[in-house]
């Protein structure tokens, strides 16, 4: 078994039992998959690890047994495990809800993207975190200038303005918004999705300055799994944009 399949089945112990060790973990999984065996260990060894580094377990159980293999869920890993956050550790995990929210319309540069910013999370690495959300964030407002500038060019209208903003974060967005918060069906839709869409422009600014510049962000590990877990719902707000824009085009 990988990784991969392992690690849900992890995550729905430790969602049952959040003091443990790492021999019971080990049982309840046999119990569950007939196709675990000896050499899977290893693996779901490497895992347990994981979320101790990532602060979702640490050592020990209770007063008599402070030390591993003995394992429980911490305060920060419990509030993961409630609200379901816990799929930021989950890197395929969070890759398939990025797609699903997405409807599929998310293209191989964004789910790769998110992906890399989603191994970093889990390696404890939160500046790559977000450098790696910003490079998604800057593809997709590229994807919605692309669109908006071809909307303009069907309309016969100039698209200088829009061109002229360049690369710089605050004033590529704020020719972005200025066009989208000015134009009938497409204002009403972006007034709604706005909150979720101006998530994109903070993480981009995280890592870049006001004029383009790369930077390393200042980060710690509960605002990158934030923006890590906004990310999906930006990414459908652009694509409903996008496909307000689109169905505007001539038949």
């Amino acid at each position: 078994m990988d990784k991969e399949t392992l690690r849900p089945l992890l995550l729905d112990i430790l969602r049952k039992s959040p003091q443990t060790h790492l021999h019971a973990i080990e049982t309840e999984i046999r119990r569950l998959r007939e196709d675990y065996t000896r050499g899977d260990s290893l693996a779901l060894s490497e895992l347990v690890w994981e979320l101790l580094v990532q602060g979702v377990l640490a050592p020990g159980k209770n007063s008599l047994n402070l030390n591993l293999p003995f394992v429980h869920v911490t305060g920060y890993g419990a509030r993961c495990l409630d609200e379901g956050s816990i799929i930021a550790h989950d890197p395929e995990g969070y890759v398939r809800r990025l797609i699903e929210h997405t409807e599929g319309k998310a293209d191989r540069f964004t789910v790769e993207t998110a992906r890399e910013a989603a191994l970093c999370f889990t390696a404890g690495r939160y500046q790559g975190t977000v450098v790696m959300l910003g490079r998604a964030a800057e593809h997709m407002f590229d994807l919605l200038l692309n669109s908006i500038l071809e909307s303009r060019r069907r309309e016969g209208k100039g698209t200088k303005r829009l061109e002229a903003a360049g690369r710089g974060p605050k004033a590529r967005y704020r020719e972005i918004r200025r066009f989208l918060s000015s134009r009938g069906e497409l204002a009403a839709s972006f007034k709604e999705l706005e909150p979720r869409i101006a998530t994109l422009d903070s993480v981009i600014l995280l890592s870049r300055t006001e004029t383009g510049e790369p930077r390393l962000p200042v980060i710690d590990g509960e605002r990158a799994r934030g923006y890590l877990l906004l990310f999906p719902e930006a990414c459908r707000s652009v694509h409903r944009l996008i496909e307000i824009l689109d169905r505007k085009r001539p038949a």
